[in-house]
């Protein structure tokens, strides 16, 4: 996926989402259960210094309690619970002996409120405490217990949840990729569709797709039914034009004749010239214009054996290919980026001006090197100065006016090269002529 694709932002969000989501939620899920455990512990020590209340003696002038508390933690040195009972009347404290020697802070604390206390060693309580009064005598009960114990579970239960939401992330994370392939699918199969009208393989885009999408296809046929439209309309003007252009131009040619009858004979020569080289133009720009445009995605596959073997087939039964001697050195079969008819235009136009210029043979070759079809013709014609060949291809350019054409032949071979990604080179032939080189890309299997 590119940075600007939808599949990949979508995912992106998607992922952020995901994870943001899950990480909250396992924030939340962990806070949840630490407050819990606290309340649970917390009800825990309302029990307890309900029991330690009732086994106050305050007969005694010391403070102690009449038994010891069920729990031996409390008797064990930070056993994980402890008490303490501090006379308000300033006439003793009694601890459990987990405490050891440590004083529980209990001066600014709220009667029945939990609350935290961690001393310099490290010791983390949470505590009750209440103020009670036994007969005449007021008391402050502490109790608590070791934060310690609720960390660690707090701890494990956060390591639980992450393993478990990794896993949930991973899933919904996949589900999320599948679901976002399955709304993708309507717009690959439009492109497919796009892409088999730019083939030429239908004329409109067909097929079930989703509501959201219908509208779009419903521009998209009516942009090419636009565009058959218009280009029907240009094929009629060309049309027109060219079937306009025929009575001037048997005018033209009318006016000569007269010319000729009267001894005019140059300005003939000069009307005949210019109406050939008109009928030539119009003749060069419709066949430019039923050329394909190719973009770089557009891919074509046409068998380059073929074209030779067919435009060589109709050049022999004309009047300059049937006196010459054909060689056609093809080889394994390649099929080029092109589309055929444009390749036989390519083709054709090529041989038959071989066949124009060539004393009594010509040869074809077909090879392959790398990526590309590179395909030879050679003659064994008069051939051209080195100095004139760059001129070889240019619009127009006739480098032999005795001969008759054109001189547009060669010209929309380069068109079409261009047009189709490959390249064109002319030099010496081995055998006196000329040898054009062709290069066109390989269809993709």
């Amino acid at each position: 996926m590119s940075r600007n694709s939808l599949g990949l932002r979508l995912m992106g969000l998607a992922l952020v989402m995901v994870a943001s989501s899950l990480i909250l939620a396992g924030l939340i899920l962990q806070t949840l259960f630490v407050d819990n455990l606290e309340r649970s512990v917390r009800g825990d020590l309302d029990a307890a210094l309900s029991r330690l209340v009732a086994l106050i003696d305050p007969a005694q002038t010391v403070t102690t309690i009449l038994a010891p508390l069920p729990d031996p933690r409390y008797e064990t040195p930070l056993g994980g619970r402890y008490w303490q009972i501090e006379a308000l009347d300033n006439t003793g404290m009694a601890r459990s002996r987990s405490l050891f020697d440590q004083e529980l802070p209990t001066s600014d604390v709220a009667d029945g409120e939990a609350f935290h206390w961690v001393n310099g060693d490290g010791l983390h309580l949470i505590l009750v405490s209440r103020t009670v009064e036994i007969g005449t005598r007021l008391f402050r009960v502490t109790v608590g217990e070791d934060h310690d114990r609720i960390h660690e579970a707090g701890v494990q239960y956060g390591w639980d949840i992450l393993r478990l939401f990794g896993l949930l992330g991973i899933a919904i994370v996949a589900a999320a990729w599948a679901q976002l392939r399955l709304v993708l699918m309507p717009l690959n199969r439009l492109r497919s569709a796009v892409d088999d009208v730019r083939r030429g393989e239908v004329d409109r885009l067909g097929g079930d797709f989703a509501s959201e999408i219908e509208p779009l296809v419903d521009e998209v046929n009516g942009l090419l039914s636009e565009r058959e439209a218009l280009a029907q309309r240009g094929r009629r003007r060309a049309s027109d034009l060219a079937h306009g252009l025929k009575t001037p131009l048997a005018a033209l040619h009318g006016i000569a004749m007269r010319l000729r009858d009267r001894g005019e004979e140059a300005e003939a020569i000069s009307l005949d010239e210019l109406a050939l080289e008109m009928s030539s133009r119009v003749d060069y720009q419709m066949r430019l214009a039923s050329l394909r445009t190719r973009s770089g995605e557009h891919r074509e596959s046409s068998s380059l054996n073929t074209a030779i073997l067919r435009t060589v087939t109709v050049l022999r039964k004309t009047e300059s290919g049937e006196r010459l001697h054909w060689l056609a050195e093809l080889g394994d079969d390649m099929h080029v980026d092109i589309h055929r008819q444009d390749l036989m235009e390519l083709v054709g136009v090529t041989l038959e001006n071989a066949s124009k210029w060539a004393n009594s043979s010509v040869v074809v070759q077909v090879l392959r090197q790398a990526e590309m079809a590179v395909l030879k013709i050679t003659d064994d014609g008069p051939g051209i100065p080195a100095k004139k060949i760059e001129k070889l291809g240019r619009r127009g350019a006739r480098l032999d006016e005795a001969v008759p054409g054109t001189g547009l032949g060669l010209a929309i071979a380069t068109e079409i090269l261009e047009l189709n990604g490959g390249a064109i080179a002319y030099q010496q032939g081995r055998r006196g002529g000329l040898t054009v080189d062709m290069r066109l890309p390989l269809a993709r299997r």
